[in-house]
């Protein structure tokens, strides 16, 4: 669903913010909400920068009204919660971590090559997770090379030393699902007078920035009728994927990028299995990372 929010005279879609929220939909959490809610939509009726004659107004005059809004959004989204969205956007995450995990289990497993790994890595996810991720193999095989350039990699190397290296796999996961988030909202319905909507995003997290300069998109294709997003990467992905693995890897794998192997993963895709495999590369990847502490 695509929702309106006004703040400073913008149209703004505030259900990015709330998907993350809900990570930990605590009565503090909504709270702080309804007060983030409730001061932007204050400052879209003033139509100024806040000082604090201006919050003086609005304790005074106009909070009541804003929060009233404010809750109206928040019950129009325990809704969307309460029907299922927690769940879809968790099965989403869900992935993101299996193939994360993964690719860390064969960095750490193997002395193989990085391009020996990624192709390994590919398999994986065609075969058992029966998905192809672009977005994901773009940032793994930074994961994997020999020269790791994002912050996401980066931080991913101290995996080996946290206290939690699965809390820090599963915060990078939703770094990741952020950039796909706006694929999805790109295909929302569309609110009056508008065709299509295209998302941005405004983010202090310098790692979301980072994911999305490593894998910036040259356009977006929707289908109007299935409204159905297609992101296309600023990348040549044949040559992509042959500059990473080498060319009779790349040969090999083609098929698995085409229509055909398209339809097979996507009849048989499954949320359980997703859960089984996470659950066991977690097992397999705390091992490697015990034998190496001792």
């Amino acid at each position: 669903m695509l929702g309106e929010f006004v703040g400073l005279g913008v149209t703004a879609n505030p259900f990015l913010y709330l998907w993350e929220s809900q990570r930990h939909w605590t009565g503090k959490t909504i709270e702080r909400c309804r007060q983030a809610f409730a001061a932007n939509h204050a400052l879209g009726l003033a139509r100024t920068l806040p000082d604090l004659a201006w919050g003086r107004q609005f304790r005074a005059a106009q909070r009541q009204e804003a929060e009233a809004v404010a809750d109206a959004y928040l019950a129009d989204f325990q809704r969307q919660l309460d029907s299922g969205l927690g769940c879809e956007i968790n099965e989403i995450v869900e992935l993101i971590e299996a193939v994360l995990t993964r690719a860390k289990f064969l960095e750490y497993s193997s002395r193989k090559s990085p391009q020996h790994k990624l192709n390994e890595l590919i398999r994986f996810m065609h075969e058992e997770l029966s998905t192809i991720m672009t977005r994901e193999l773009i940032v793994c095989a930074d994961i994997l090379g020999t020269a790791p350039q994002s912050r996401l990699s980066q931080k991913l190397k101290g995996v080996r030393n946290g206290a939690d290296p699965f809390a820090l796999l599963r915060n990078c996961a939703w770094d990741l699902f952020l950039p796909r988030a706006l694929d999805m909202l790109a295909g929302a319905d569309p609110v009056d007078g508008l065709d299509f909507y295209l998302p941005h995003i405004i983010t202090f997290d310098a790692d979301v920035a980072d994911i999305l300069r490593l894998t910036e998109l040259r356009a977006v294709a929707l289908h109007r009728e299935s409204r159905a997003v297609y992101p296309y990467f600023d990348i040549d992905p044949a040559a992509w994927l042959s500059g990473q693995v080498g060319e009779k890897r790349s040969a090999a794998l083609e098929p698995l990028f085409g229509a055909t192997a398209y339809g097979q993963r996507q009849g048989r895709r499954d949320g359980a299995d997703v859960r089984r495999i996470l659950a066991s590369d977690r097992v397999r990847l705390q091992a490697l990372l015990d034998g190496v502490r001792t």
